[in-house]
Formats: structure tokens, sequence, C-alpha cells
């Protein structure tokens, strides 16, 4: 029980504690309830995929453990950067297990686990489910179930449906015979859907061989439809399947389509960056008779558009990158950086975290805490965790290209600084540097493809645990900045 001071001081009062409850964090669990649960099982697949690549059956002469490593943590992280060719180094048996590991990483371990043991019969606990719905952004723990099945099942589909779409294309392609143009377009598909960026059509190629022409264009458009779908994530293809209608004062000649922040913020962001890309792309390659050069208006738009799209997303490119303006290049590497949206297979820090940021710089600059979108006021504490992943992402980028020119001092820095910015990114786009690197240099990137996948914050926040309730704070003392 309190006891009431007897002094007269009126500042006695005054100086009383004052007590506060606060958050700090405490370790986080071990085991199987542990948050870093995510973390284990993405190391399991790329470790067990890389043995199994390792074996003799999977591969074409000699390949180095740290290639099967570094090939199983592109494919499982969805990056698509190659050190040995796809086509002529990987048996059937091979590329099988990359596309493997490419659906698994596409979908995410807790997802795919979670759909085996529903497929099984088994339930989920509700350890798990917190830890799925954190990881898909659901808060209604009695839905995760359901989630995980439409996610599952949804992406399987358009896999599918691509890789039928994709069969009569190549048919007409191709002189192939009927399973190589199925194998095809399997692959095609699910590299296309995942953001993976890996091709298997012809030796130490990716997709140039489908630059010119229009049905070579038609491939090509069929290609950026599917990997922007899987770029974008199930949540927002679902609101604009299932998007609410407001009647106006017409009936039905006049109504307004309800969408979710979320759907808006990333459809806006993506289609402005991809007409940002596209015209910047087709500006500075329009004369380089090494990349755009040579082909028609119609071709070069078309490589343009699918080039803005890919850097985003996929990794695929319809062009030679390394032969491209260094200038472009610096354009690609930023809207790799800024990637696609989020719960989706693209990579990058996400479109949203980067359109919050923009809007918290904007919103001090104006004097306002307020963070406005669309008529909608975003959470403060997004804002913030928005600037802190983007500038923790800017720190290991730069990290790892200090790294690599130390490792690689004979080479481009501004190829390396793409090739980085690619591999953080999870997007695979290459001026084919990766397949000359040192062991060391292939450690680094191995790192960043795997905290690219899982993200800076996210890893920063199962690292460090949950939270507690403490009852302390410190005193305020303000510093100069700037």
């Amino acid at each position: 029980m309190a006891i009431k001071s007897s002094s007269i001081r009126p500042r006695d009062k005054n100086l009383e504690p004052q007590y506060i409850r606060s958050e700090i964090r405490k370790t986080s669990q071990r085991g199987t309830s542990s948050p870093l649960i995510v973390v284990y099982g993405f190391l399991t697949i790329i470790i067990i995929g890389a043995f199994l690549l390792y074996l003799p059956f999977s591969h074409y002469g000699e390949i180095s453990f740290i290639d099967s490593l570094f090939t199983a943590t592109s494919a499982t992280t969805v990056t698509g950067l190659t050190v040995v060719d796809t086509f002529s180094s990987w048996t059937f048996v091979g590329q099988i297990i990359i596309a493997l590991l490419i659906i698994l990483g596409g979908i995410g371990f807790m997802t795919g686990a979670a759909f085996f043991l529903i497929a099984a019969g088994q339930s989920l606990g509700l350890t798990r489910r917190v830890q799925i719905g954190q990881g898909l952004g659901e808060e209604k723990l009695d839905s995760v179930r359901g989630l995980v099945l439409k996610v599952v099942i949804s992406s399987l589909f358009f896999q599918i449906i691509g890789a039928v779409i994709f069969m009569i294309l190549f048919n007409f392609k191709f002189e192939n015979s009927f399973s190589d143009n199925l194998w095809f377009s399997f692959f095609h598909s699910i590299s296309s859907f995942n953001n993976a960026g890996f091709a298997i059509f012809q030796e130490n190629t990716n997709l140039e061989i489908f630059s010119q022409g229009f049905l070579n264009n038609l491939i090509l458009i069929v290609t950026s439809l599917f990997f922007f779908l899987g770029g974008i994530g199930y949540f927002v293809v679902n609101d604009l399947i299932h998007h609410r209608k407001i009647l106006g004062q017409k009936g039905f000649k006049k109504f307004r389509i309800l969408l979710s922040l979320e759907t808006k913020m990333i459809l806006i962001g993506s289609i402005v960056l991809a007409i940002i890309g596209t015209i910047l792309i087709f500006s500075f390659e329009y004369s380089n008779n090494q990349t755009i050069g040579q082909f028609n208006f119609l071709e070069k738009i078309v490589n343009s558009f699918f080039t803005s799209m890919s850097t985003r997303t996929a990794g695929f490119n319809s062009f030679d990158m390394s032969l491209s303006n260094d200038y472009t290049n610096v354009i690609c590497g930023l809207l790799m950086f800024i990637g696609g949206g989020p719960a989706s297979t693209a990579g990058g820090i996400k479109i949203t975290t980067f359109i919050l940021s923009i809007l918290m710089i904007f919103s001090h600059l104006k004097g306002s805490e307020n963070i406005n979108f669309s008529n909608r006021e975003i959470p403060y504490s997004l804002g913030v965790r928005s600037l802190v992943i983007l500038v923790l992402s800017l720190f290991i980028v730069l990290f790892m290209i200090t790294l690599l020119l130390i490792f690689e001092e004979q080479y481009n820095v501004a190829h390396i600084t793409f090739e980085t910015f690619s591999a953080f990114a999870t997007n695979g786009m290459s001026t084919g540097k990766s397949a000359l690197l040192s062991d060391s240099s292939k450690l680094v990137f191995i790192f960043g493809m795997f905290i690219g996948r899982l993200g800076p914050m996210t890893l920063a926040l199962l690292i460090s645990g949950s939270k507690k309730s403490t009852e302390y704070r410190f005193f305020q003392e303000k510093v100069r900045i700037g």
C-alpha cells in the first residue's frame, strides 16, 4: 500500500516515480513451436535440395557442391540466378528437383507444410495457425486452414493453366517431340508464375530466343502475365475476383468497385512503375544495337515492357543485360530492389513498403504525422516499419557489395552491383557474371538470396523473439540531427 507523504514541499509530488508500461523483446522459443521454424524449414529444404542436385543422376559432368547449394538456394528462394547453365548442366531428374524447389519456395515453407498436414488429415495446432497466419497476413485463426487450401490450390491451378497455354504456343514455336514440349511448358509455367526466372530452352540463354517475331513476342507477353499474377499475390487476385460493388443513382448503369487499400496500392504502384520502367528502358536502349536497337518498333516496346515487368518480379531477360547501358542497369536494379506485392512469389522490399516509405517521408516534409493514401489513414507504426525495412535492406546490399568488391576486384563494379541487387531482391536477372564468381562470392550471394526471401525485418523479429511487458522507460533527451 502506498504511504502518503507528509512533506509540505510542493515539488515532492512531481518527484514521485511514474509507472509506465512498455514492451521489450525476450528470447524466442526453441523447437517446433519456435517462430524460427520458418528459417529452419527453408534451410532444410535448401540443404536437401543441394544434396539431391549434387548426386550423379542430377547433373552432367562435374558439379561442385557449392554450385549445387547455390542452385538449390536460388530455386527455393525463387531467385533464378545461376552459376551453371540449367539447360545443359542438369539432367531431367535435376530439372524436376529444381522445379519442385521452386514450387515449395513459391508457396512458402509454412504454407506448404500446412497443406501437406491438411491433406494427410492432420489438424493444425494453435501455434502453427498463428505462425501461418502471420506469414500470410491473416489475423483470423479460424480461417487459416481454408486460406492455406485456397492459396495452394489457386497457385497450382494457375500453373496448370499456364502449362496448357505454353504447350499450345511451344507446339508452334519448337519442332520438338510432344514430351519435350510438355516438359518445357510445365517448367516454364512453374518458373513464370513463381517468379523464379529459370529457363531450359537453349544453352546459355534465358528468353532471348523470344525477343523477335510475333509468336515469340506473344510468348513474352503471356509469360509476363503469369509472373505478374504471381507477383501481386493471392490476396490481390482474390480481391479483384470478389470485389464489392456499390450501385449508383442509375442502378446497374453506374457503380463503384471497392477494393482494399492494399490492393489499390499494389495495383497503382505496379502500373506506375511498369510504365516508368518501360519508357526509360525503351529510351535508353533504343539505339543500342547490342540489345534492342535492331528490333522493329513494336518489338522494342514489347521487350522494354517485358524487361520492366521482369525486373520487379521474375528475373527473365529477353536481351543480354551485360550489353545494356550502365544507366539502364541502374534503373533495373532500383526496380528489382522495390519488387512486387507482399505475400506473393515476388521479391524485393515489396512495393507497399516502398510506397509507405515515400508517403512517410513526404508527410514529414509537410509537417504532418498522418500517412494518407486513397482517402484512408495508414497506421504510423507501419510507416516506421517500412522505413526500417528500407534502411536495413540498403545496409545489407551495401555490405554484400563491399564483400564482393573485395573478393572480385577484376570485375566491373556496375555489373557486381547489378548482380547483388538481383540476389538480394531474389529477382534473378543477370549480366552473366554470377557463373564467374569465386566460391567466397557465391556464398555471399547465397546469404543475400536467403535473407532477401525471408525479409530482413522478418528475420530480425524472429531472431529477437516475442514481446513481454515491463514497468519502466528511460528519460527522453533530444539530440541534434541533419
